[in-house]
Formats: C-alpha cells, structure tokens, sequence
C-alpha cells in the first residue's frame, strides 16, 4: 500500500517533468543485455593486455625511466581497473540523466550493492583523472622545477598527492549515504521517465542512487574540474618549459621531449576515445535528455579507454616496444640477423646484445 506523502511525491513529479525529454525505440542497443553482450567479451581480451603491459613496466623498464616508473604503473593500474570494473565487474545500466538503474557483472553476483557499484564507478574515473595528474606533477617537478629537493618540499609533494586520492574515494560519499527511500523514488524517476517499460523498474537490483541530480552533477563536475584544471596547469608549464631555450644537454633535451610526447600521445588518445561519451552525458544533463541507447553506447566506449591506453603506450615508447617484440618475435629476429649476419666470404658478424657496444667480427669457414 502506498501512503499519502508517497503519492503526493508522485504526482507532484508527473506535473514537474511534463518536458522531459524521452525517448525508446525498444531496439537492441536499449536492452540490459547490450552491454554485456559486448564487454563481457571484452574483458578476455583486456586482462592479457593489462597483465602484459603491466609485466613490462615493472620489468622492462630501463635505467633511464626509472624516475617515472611507478608513476606509469600506478597510473596503468587505475586505467586496467576502470576498464576492468565496467567490463566485468560492474557493467552499469544506467537510466542517466536519471541517477538510477542497476549493474550486471561479478560484483553484482556476489552481492555488492548496486549503490556501492555506484560509488565505486564515480571513484574508479576520478582515480584515473588523479593517476594521470600525479604523473603531469611528477615530470613537472622532475623537469622544471628540478631534481635537488628538500625533505620538506617532498613531504608537501606527498601530502598533496594522498590528498587527491583521498579525495578521489571520498567525494561522493555524501550522495551514497544519503539515498532516497525506493518505492517514492522509484515513482520520481517513472515520472520523469515515461518512455521506459515498466519492467525495466521491476528489475530486483533497480536503485535509485539519487533524486536532486543538481547536487550530484555539481560534485562531480567540482571534481572533474579542479583535476581538470591541475592537469592542464602542470602540461602548460612542461611544454612552456621544453619550448625555452635554456641551455641543457642536448642529449638529455631530446631524451626529455621524445618521451613527453610519447607520454602526450599515450594520455591523449584514449582521452580522445572518452570525450564523445563524456560530452553526451554533460548534455544529457544539462538538456534533460534521455535516450538509453546512446547511454549504453557511451558506457561500452568508457570501457576501452584503459585498454587503448595500455596498447598505446607498448606501442608509442621505445622501450616498451623493443620489450614487447623481443618477447614475441625473439625467435623470429634472432634467425633474421643470424642468417643476415654471415657474409659470402665467410665473415660472421656477431652482434653483442648491448646496444652501444660495436659488432665483433670473427672469421670462420663454411662447414
């Protein structure tokens, strides 16, 4: 039985959202299985990649890189999980703008509940935007600011840090703990939703995370704006600094700039890949336009960002590359250079595995 105040709260939304924007086609691309369907499969070919990109930052990462190393790897772990988390572990099926729904994947069937998928969804893509800033801070104090620090400058350096990932798992905390009571929200989002069927509602796990999307599009465009703003602030100062003509080794010039702009070229792709979701859902927002299709479009290609990330980066940097094709090609390139390696007249040219050291020359007969 539903009380008074219950249906005084539904009639009232029916009167607010008469505009809303609504529209179902009851195509595929619509249903609860589209997603899955699609990242479920996804998520076999992304844990091999993840695992092997990460096997090779720990592992292949030369002297030279050492300074960067566990920045790229923390920030190729909140990629992989991000990727991981909408893929496998929580594939969401979000009634956006409409902050209700509910998910598919490994936490569901062990029983998380869906508003702490929710939570950790938010949290998982301001951790990447914090991981992909602590990596910006890190060549900015590394290139402009210098190497020769005090142990007070490093523990300002650290605390700001842990205060952003601290920020990151805290921010939207105060729309998770304070839900509203699902029957009278399952009612609001009806109202503002005419267009859905009604079994998408009568779904066991549906939740309602959050009736004033106000607040929740004002935290979370807070936060994607000061990260935002950090992480241009810090890439304007390192190009500033590499564009200057202050004397430096050439040397270590080129090493610096080559490996700035394989790092641009490694954050920025992927980013290219989410600003088209991102884009539509700030409108969906903004607009009051509802169109589940293209919510779940949006979410499968949130799903990739992480993995072309990982793709990219064994492709753009040198190491990593040379890494990569000496696992998998080694036989293959070992036979190449042997054979290209024995010249008519019987000279073997062995080549040393170090690559400053020159090319020995033995004279040996053909058996």
């Amino acid at each position: 039985m539903i009380n008074l105040r219950t249906q005084l709260t539904y009639n009232s939304v029916i009167f607010r959202f008469v505009v809303f924007m609504c529209n179902w086609r009851n195509s595929t691309f619509e249903q609860e299985t589209f997603a899955p369907s699609i990242l479920h499969k996804l998520a076999i070919i992304e844990v091999p990649i993840h695992s092997l990109a990460g096997y090779v930052v720990l592992f292949k990462t030369p002297t030279r890189m050492e300074s960067v190393k566990w920045m790229m790897f923390t920030m190729h772990i909140c990629g992989a999980y991000l990727d991981l988390f909408l893929s496998a572990l929580s594939t969401q099926f979000f009634l956006l703008p409409a902050a209700a729904g509910h998910s598919q994947g490994l936490y569901t069937y062990i029983g998380v509940p869906v508003k702490w998928q929710a939570y950790m969804f938010i949290s998982a893509i301001c951790l990447a935007g914090v991981s992909i800033l602590g990596f910006f801070e890190s060549r900015y104090n590394a290139l402009v600011k210098g190497r020769g620090t005090s142990i007070l400058k490093v523990k300002k350096r650290l605390f700001y840090m842990i205060g952003h990932y601290i920020y990151a798992f805290v921010f939207i905390l105060p729309i998770t703990f304070t839900p509203p009571e699902q029957i009278s929200g399952k009612f609001y989002v009806r109202a503002m939703l005419p267009c859905v069927p009604q079994e998408i509602f009568d779904h066991p796990d549906f939740f309602v995370y959050a009736l004033d999307i106000t607040l929740l599009t004002w935290i979370i465009g807070t936060a994607a704006f000061i990260i935002t703003g950090e992480c241009i602030y810090f890439f304007t100062r390192i190009v500033l600094y590499l564009s200057s003509t202050k004397a430096k080794s050439e040397k270590t010039y080129k090493l610096q700039l080559h490996f700035f702009i394989a790092l641009t070229i490694q954050i920025s792709i992927p980013l290219a890949v989410v600003i088209c979701p991102i884009g539509y859902i700030v409108f969906a927002f903004a607009a009051s336009h509802f169109d589940q299709a293209l919510n779940n479009i949006s979410l499968n290609m949130m799903a990739m960002h992480g993995l072309i990330s990982s793709a990219v980066m064994l492709t753009v940097h040198k190491p990593y590359r040379e890494a990569v094709l000496g696992m998998f090609c080694y036989k293959y390139l070992y036979k190449k250079l042997h054979r290209n390696s024995l010249h008519p007249d019987g000279t073997v040219v062995v080549l040393s595995s170090s690559h400053t050291a020159k090319p020995v020359i033995e004279r040996r007969s053909h058996i």
